[in-house]
Formats: C-alpha cells, structure tokens, sequence
C-alpha cells in the first residue's frame, strides 16, 4: 500500500523557495535555517610527516596532525555573514577556516577544475555565461551563522568538495550536525590503507565536536560518497558511538575495489551491527560482484538496500555536480527529468534511515518498512530491499551477565539458538569458554560451570584439556560417574597421540588417577 504520509513531507520542500535557488524546490528541506563554517583542528598525538624527506633533509616545520572540519548545522535564520554559492563550494576545501582568504588564482584553478570535470563526466560542454549562472548559485547554508541552541545529531564522513554540499545541507536544514573532515593528504597505495588513517581524523573530530558543538552524544551516524564512503563502514564496525551508517554509490562490493577494500584485517562483516543503507545505481550494480558480503556475511545489521534503475545514471549523478546539471544547466537531454527524480529518491531515502534510526522516528520508520509514494517519482526509479539483522551470540561478558541474571538454563538457551547462525563470538574460542567455567568453578558455582564446561567440550570434541576441566567440574559436584566418563575421554584424546608434551602428560596422570576405584 502506498504511504500517503510522504506528502507532508514534501510540503516542507516549499520552505527552499525563501532560499531564492532553483536547485532546492524538489528537495526535502527541512525547517531549520543552515549554517556553515570551517574550523581546523590540531592532534598533537600525531605526526603526519616524517622528520627527514627523500633526500635527508631535516623538516623544520611543525609535523603534528592537522584536521580540517567542515560543518553545517541548524541555525538562527538571517545570522549568516552571506549565503554561500555553489561556486564556494568549488574551492572551499583549499581553506583551514571560513575566514580564511584564498588568492584569485587559486579560486580560479579550483573552479575551472570543477567545470571541467562537469563536462568530461556528462560529455556536454559549459558555456561561460552558463558557468558564471551556476557559479553564482546561492545555496542553502549561511556562512558562519549563529547556531541554533539545542542538541542535534551528528553525522560524521569525510570531506568530498561539493559532491556532498547538497546533501550536508539538506540533513543540517531537517536537524542534524553535518561534519565533514579534511585531513593532511595520504598518499597511499589502497582504500584499506587511507581508511585505517582515516578513521582516526574522524574519531577525533567525534570527540571535539560533542564537546563544543551543539551535538546529542548519543546519536551519531556516519555516511560517505563514493570512494569517501569506506572508511565510514570500517568506523561504524568498531566505534561503538557509531548509531547507522550509509554509503553512496561507493563500490565497495565491487570487482577490484572489494578486494582492495576488504584486504584490511580491519574489515570484518561480522563486527557491523547497526543499520546499514547502501545506495548505487543499477548499471553500476551489475558489477557488485561481492555483494553476498552485505545480503549474507553482514547478517548481523540490518540492511537496506535501495537501488536506483534509471538506466545510464553517472556516478557522478548521485552528487550536487550530477544534480545542478539537471537543475541548473539543463543540459542532461530527454533523460534529465528521471536523472534529477533519482538524485531526489537518494535524498529522501538518506534522510529518512538517518530520522528512523538515530531520532526514532515514527513516519521515517514506516517510510523504510514499505515502498512509500513519493509523489512524480514513479514508483519504477526505485527498488528497495530489507535484510533483517539475525540476534547475535553473547560474547564472554555478556554470556557471564546471562549467567547470573537469567540463570543457567535461559543462559544457555540463548547461546545454542543464536550460536547456530552467529559463530563470531570469542566465546568459540575453547580457552575463553574454559576460563569463564574456571569462574564459575572458583566460586563454586558448580552448576554454572559443568555446564559450560559440557557446552565447550561440545563445541570442541577432540581438546583433551577442556575434557579435563569438565572433569574437575564434575569432582567438585560430587559426580563421580561423569567425572570419570570424562576423563576416559581425556584418555581416549590423549592416547591418539605418540608423543606427548609435558602439560599434557599431567593431564593423563590427572585423568588416570581420577579413574583409579575409590
């Protein structure tokens, strides 16, 4: 059934008008005015250059790490010192702060760059007066206006100049605090490299910001574009601050990136267990050949996958560059209206995880639980897939909290339902079970720990040693029978072996000694 509730929703896109920007009337633009600014951190734990270059030369300069942030958020309305410009956004990440001043050159460099990547992707060419229109754009933030009081959630990424612009300001406008990061450049040869330096520039930006911004501590989310979307699914599997996370047209299940990608031990589909969102566009999609990492390794997040099947959509056109050439340019031919229409679709979607998921909210909640309406986009431009998270199996700390407050019997009714599709936890490692038994067994807590002993013997059938513990287990219960039939199993592993070590020579003495008549 379609979801007519999307409709209020869309009323709040009549809110951009009072922006005077073509580029926001199909947008859902929330009811917060938007500010921006950039600040630039210092991490002084860090050194980001080596003391002597190349040639042996001593660097004399500072080498501590610096972080750029870029920021938008809600703010009061007609505080800004000016309303920002698309062209702003060409080459604001050449700056340290919103006060910074460039020289004219380097403006000049960034936005030619900017124009002509615009027309090599979209194979059209830009005239000067058609520059110069979208250059002059006004855009939604306003430099350096005053934040609004209140506490927001954070989303946090790393910086992509312009690509995101749109985006970021249409999040901070429906009450978020968008923070982009600008680190020192890496010049290093993969994905899984520049992540692992990545996720710390963003963990420290985390910390600052919910220190002197207006941030909500307890809700923050992360999401990235294209090739700046990977570090944000590495940060959301061990950052536990990390509350969602959703990655744009980033590739990371396909051929040649996954590899890349995924060559990081850092990389464990099994340690993502917040919701997920993935967008990319069909074309693209054929080539996700590792997508079987989302639909079944990461089975322990819940997942959403919206696939967007306008045919021929540009990488690029899941970006404010793709986005301001429908709108603004119009130079996209007869399939622009659809182009635009899916750009719109990424942004509902985007907005909508981030409000079910991090605000709890009711209408964004049910918007992801069935295909809504979404007015002139016709329900074709869209698939959108839910993968459930399966119920994860305790680790160590948690079995041992079961133990104690559920008892033994829920404890292990847990752990034998939710082990049979989740075997990531370290309690499949037989020392960590066995040490937990060895608790139990120090408070003689008997019962607790024949149990677990048991359960661990099962889980591993041939370790002379766990058969031992069990053993002791059963003695100190006065179960003389079981603690024989488990040392006869110590035995039956032991004499498998033609040379034993000394450790487990004493296991063999301990067994036999057990089995001696009383």
């Amino acid at each position: 059934m379609k979801l007519n509730f999307i409709f209020i929703l869309l009323l709040s896109c009549e809110t951009a008008s009072a922006q005077n920007s073509p580029l926001y009337n199909s947008l859902p633009v929330g009811k917060y005015a938007v500010g921006f600014k950039i600040i630039t951190l210092t991490d002084s734990s860090r050194i980001s250059r080596p003391e002597y270059n190349y040639l042996g030369e001593k660097y004399t300069g500072d080498r501590t790490k610096k972080i750029s942030i870029h920021i938008w958020y809600p703010a009061e309305p007609n505080t800004a010192v000016r309303q920002i410009t698309f062209g702003d956004y060409c080459y604001n990440g050449l700056l340290e702060s919103t006060e910074s001043a460039i020289s004219s050159a380097d403006k000049t460099r960034e936005l030619n760059g900017r124009r002509s990547a615009i027309e090599r992707w979209f194979e059209k060419k830009i005239s000067d007066g058609e520059w110069q229109n979208l250059a002059q754009t006004p855009m939604l933030a306003g430099i350096n206006a005053r934040a609004l009081q209140g506490k927001f959630p954070l989303l946090i990424g790393e910086l992509r100049v312009l690509s995101t612009s749109l985006t970021n300001e249409i999040l901070a406008s429906n009450g978020y605090v968008v923070a982009m990061v600008r680190s020192d450049e890496y010049a290093l040869d993969t994905f899984a490299e520049e992540a692992l330096c990545e996720i710390p520039d963003m963990q420290f930006a985390i910390n600052y910001l919910q220190k002197h911004e207006s941030v909500d501590a307890d809700k923050t989310g992360t999401f990235g574009f294209s090739g700046s979307g990977f570090a944000q699914v590495l940060l959301g599997m061990y950052d536990y601050r990390i509350k969602a996370v959703a990655d744009i047209e980033s590739g990371i299940y396909m051929n040649g990136l996954y590899q890349n990608f995924s060559a990081s031990n850092y990389y464990d589909p099994l340690k993502l267990r917040i919701p997920f969102l993935h967008i990319f566009s069909r074309d693209l999609s054929k080539e996700e050949k590792y997508l079987a990492d989302f639909e079944t390794k990461t089975k322990l997040s819940q997942r959403f996958r919206l696939v967007l099947n306008q045919p021929h959509l540009h990488h690029w056109d899941s970006a404010c560059e793709g986005y301001a050439s429908c709108i603004v340019l119009q130079n996209r031919g007869t399939e622009q209206s659809n182009i635009k229409k899916s750009f719109e679709i990424e942004e509902f979607y985007l907005l909508n995880f981030f409000n079910a998921e991090l605000k709890e909210d009711a209408t964004s909640q049910k918007f992801l639980a069935t295909k809504p309406d979404l007015g002139e986009r016709q329900p074709a431009l869209w698939d959108i897939n839910t993968l459930n998270a399966i119920a994860r199996s305790p680790n160590y700390d948690e079995f041992e909290d079961l133990v104690r407050k559920k008892g033994i019997d829920n404890a292990m009714d847990i752990f034998n339902t939710t082990f049979k599709n989740d075997t990531s936890t370290n309690l499949r490692q037989g020392f960590m079970m066995n040490a937990l038994g060895s608790k139990f067994l120090s408070e003689k807590k008997n019962v607790e720990a024949v149990a677990i002993f048991k359960l661990n013997t099962q889980l591993h059938p041939d370790d002379a040693d766990l058969f031992d513990s069990l053993a002791q287990a059963y003695e100190a219960s006065g179960d003389k029978l079981n603690m024989r039939g488990a040392s006869k199993r110590v035995l039956d592993i032991l004499n498998k072996k033609t040379i034993l070590n000394d450790y487990e020579k004493r296991l063999k003495a301990d067994a036999e000694n057990r089995m001696k008549p009383v």
